[in-house]
This record gives C-alpha cells, sequence and structure tokens, in this order.
C-alpha cells in the first residue's frame, strides 16, 4: 500500500518531507485541541435528534463548535496554509494539498463525523485561490475574517433545472446603478445552511450565454442580504436535517465590488471552484477508503468462522486484495493529478478520469470493507456508515461521473 513515503517515488522528495511534517503536526493539534471541543458538546454529535434541529440545520452549538475549530486552526496556521500567499495564506502546493486531506481521512474517518474536517480551508467554506479575482474592497471586508474562520462560505451554482448542465442556468444579474439585482433559485448548495455567505454565479450576458459562449459571472452574496431566502433543507438518507439547500434571490441587490473576476467570464471561476473541490474529493475519499480498509483487515484477523479467522479464507483475501489494488491505482492516479496542477496545468482530462475512477472505485472499496465487517459495520458503534454516505454523494457531486465521462470521451475523440 501507498504512504506518504512514496511519494519520493515521484521525484517531489521535498513535497513528501512538507507534507510528512505537516501532517504530524496537524493531528497533534487536532488531538491535543479539537477532539476536546468536539468532546465537550457531548451526545450531540452523536444523536441525530440532538444533532439537527427542528427546522433541518445542524444544531447552533455544533456550528459554534466548528466555528472554534476553524479558529483554533487559524490560530495554529493550518487552516490558511494552502491560500495563496498574496491573500495572506501559506501558498503551500496541489501535491501537499492533496496528501494532506488523504492523511486527514485516513486517520479520522468520516469527514461527516467530528470536527476534524474543518480545520483545513476548502473552496466551498474558506480562503482559497478563488479570492484571488476579488475586488480590492471585498477582500479587505471580509478576507481578514474568513482567514480567521469567523466566517464560512457556501458554493451556490447548482439550480433545479440545472445540474450537470450548467447552460441551462436561469439565475440572472442585471445591472442596477452600481451594483447588480439578482433573481432566481438555486439548489444543492452546500454548507448554505449554515453559510455567512455564497459564492454563487448568474446570468449577466443572456446572448453570450444562449450561444454558449459565456456570459456568466461570479458575486459574492452575503445571506443577511435584503432579498436573500434559505427556502429549504435538503434532506437525504432518512436524516432529520440535511447540510444542502434550496435557496433563492428575489431582487436582491449587491455593488458591484461584490463582483468576483471579470463580467461575463464567470465559467473560468467555476471551473477554478470546481477544480479545487475535485482535487479535494480525491484527498478525502481516497483516504476515507483507506480508513474502512484498515477497519476490515483488523477485524478479519479477529473475527473466527468456521474454525478459522476470515483472514484466512480465500474469499476475504481476495476482497482485501482487490481494495489494495484499486486503492494503489486510485491513488498513483490522484498524485498523477495533483502534481500536474501543482505544475500550473488544468489537467482537464485528468481531473475526469480520475473523479470517475476514485469515486466510483473508492465506493466499492468501503462497501468490500463494510461487507467484511459484516452486521457490526451496519452499526452505528462502527462509525461506517456517514462514510458510505460521503462516497455515494460523491459519485454525483461536482459533476457526475456519467458527465467526467463525457468530458474524458471527448478529449480521446480530439486525438488525447
Amino acid at each position: 500500500m501507498t504512504t506518504i513515503e512514496d511519494v519520493a517515488a515521484f521525484g517531489v522528495t521535498g513535497v513528501y518531507e512538507e507534507a510528512r511534517e505537516i501532517t504530524e503536526g496537524l493531528f497533534a493539534f487536532i488531538d491535543r485541541q479539537i477532539i476536546p471541543i468536539q468532546k465537550s458538546l457531548g451526545e450531540i454529535m452523536e444523536n441525530p435528534r440532538m444533532y439537527w434541529r427542528e427546522d433541518g440545520r445542524i444544531a447552533d452549538a455544533v456550528v459554534e463548535g466548528r466555528r472554534r475549530a476553524r479558529a483554533a486552526s487559524a490560530e495554529a496556521g493550518f487552516y490558511t496554509m494552502f491560500c495563496p500567499e498574496h491573500l495572506g495564506g501559506g501558498g503551500l502546493g496541489a501535491m501537499t494539498y492533496f496528501l494532506v486531506w488523504e492523511a486527514l481521512c485516513h486517520r479520522y474517518g468520516s469527514p461527516q463525523t467530528g470536527l476534524a474536517f474543518h480545520v483545513l480551508a476548502h473552496t466551498s467554506t474558506g480562503p482559497t485561490a478563488l479570492w484571488s479575482q476579488a475586488s480590492d474592497e471585498l477582500k479587505e471586508a471580509v478576507l481578514p475574517q474568513l482567514s480567521e474562520g469567523k466566517l464560512q462560505g457556501s458554493f451556490a451554482m447548482s439550480e433545479p433545472d440545472a445540474g450537470s448542465d450548467a447552460w441551462m442556468m436561469r439565475t440572472t444579474a442585471v445591472r442596477d446603478g452600481d451594483g447588480w439585482r439578482l433573481n432566481g433559485t438555486k439548489q444543492w448548495a452546500s454548507w448554505a445552511p449554515t453559510a455567512d455567505f455564497l459564492i454563487t454565479f448568474a446570468v449577466t450576458d443572456p446572448d453570450r450565454f444562449r450561444a454558449r459562449r459565456g456570459g456568466l459571472t461570479c458575486f459574492y452574496v452575503p445571506t443577511d442580504a435584503t432579498g436573500y431566502s434559505l427556502d429549504g433543507i435538503v434532506k437525504m438518507y432518512d436524516e432529520l436535517g440535511g447540510e444542502e439547500a434550496i435557496l433563492s434571490f428575489d431582487d436582491l441587490w449587491i455593488p458591484d465590488t461584490y463582483r468576483i473576476g471579470p463580467v461575463g467570464d464567470g465559467f473560468p471561476v467555476a471551473m477554478q471552484g470546481s477544480g479545487q473541490l475535485k482535487l479535494t474529493k480525491l484527498g478525502r475519499h481516497i483516504g476515507l477508503a483507506r480508513w474502512a480498509q484498515d477497519r476490515a483487515v483488523e477485524y478479519s484477523k479477529v473475527r473466527e468462522t468456521f474454525g478459522k479467522t476470515l483472514a484466512e479464507h480465500q474469499t476475504i483475501q481476495n476482497m482485501l486484495a482487490d481494495n489494495a489494488i484499486d486503492l494503489y491505482a486510485a491513488r498513483l492516479m490522484a498524485l498523477d493529478v495533483a502534481d500536474k496542477v501543482s505544475r500550473g496545468g488544468q489537467a482537464r482530462f485528468e481531473l475526469a478520469a480520475s473523479h470517475v475512477f476514485v469515486n466510483e472505485g473508492m465506493y466499492h472499496v468501503y462497501d468490500r470493507a463494510m461487507q467484511i465487517l459484516g452486521g457490526i459495520g451496519l452499526s452505528n458503534d462502527s462509525h461506517m456508515m456517514n462514510g458510505l454516505h460521503t462516497l455515494r454523494v460523491g459519485r454525483l457531486s461536482e459533476g457526475p461521473t456519467e458527465i467526467q465521462r463525457r468530458t474524458v470521451a471527448k478529449h480521446v475523440l480530439q486525438g488525447r
């Protein structure tokens, strides 16, 4: 099984050393400061009736716990270490980004449980390279608090009729004085129920947009703005609440300084955000699958059936071997993607191909691990179910695997 140490094989020994040192410090920080915060919340982190509010949002105590975790991480220097230096961050590269996310999920399990996964900023919630295109006024007003972990955002692009096909978007932004007036609806906006602001997109040039030649613009929208409405929480897997939302803009006015990137050229901004989210997912999902594989291996060595341990049965050995093969291939693919991104490449083919392989493959790895664990894997005590949900959602979010295959096919047909 490849580990952080194996990155040296890619000729990037310095990156491996950097990632190893960071993860050692990060784990020590989480164990020392973040786990006690989580323990102080008590049963609320384990009991769905307490974790979710009546309206479907997460409990106020959990929201505050996340804020405390972000703030502590920011003070320790971890929260913004992947944000560009010119924005006040650490400026660490894509390879280290992948390795740290992978290590984090390999150690702590499902991103949907616990506070450990709020100590690193990513495109949806915190300061990243996307903010390089914000106005000086917006940076000055928002970045300090965002970098300190006091604010949390949401990346709101999808709409009821515009998911995989962004050209079906209907939300509009029309010039109004020295600002813009937004109207429309967004759906599947992750983290929106607890967000202080949205990074969202609207059609500003209908003619260009209809011709599929641009016409989309990116905006920063505070969730306390007049005309903003959180219309509903999307509850999934029979949960009592959810982190996805349906929201709308009704003649919502924002100043032009809240625009991110050039007018009519919002697609490159969106793709930059989506690309980093894909890289985040590669790290999270591979790490999560490794976490599950470790538990399956441990259990197979102690659980006895028909006079011998599970590990002695060839069927179980084959399942563990298939997991190891899938993990090995997925990790090498992800490292190649991260390497190309770190060198300044767009890596659109590689991101799409890895998105398909990793999201589908790691789901199967996790499912096999749960099968090896048997009934225990379905129990709340195993903490496995949240991870299965995370990986299943991953086959749909940031573009479903069918759309990623479409992108791969496009490159193939162009002679890639």
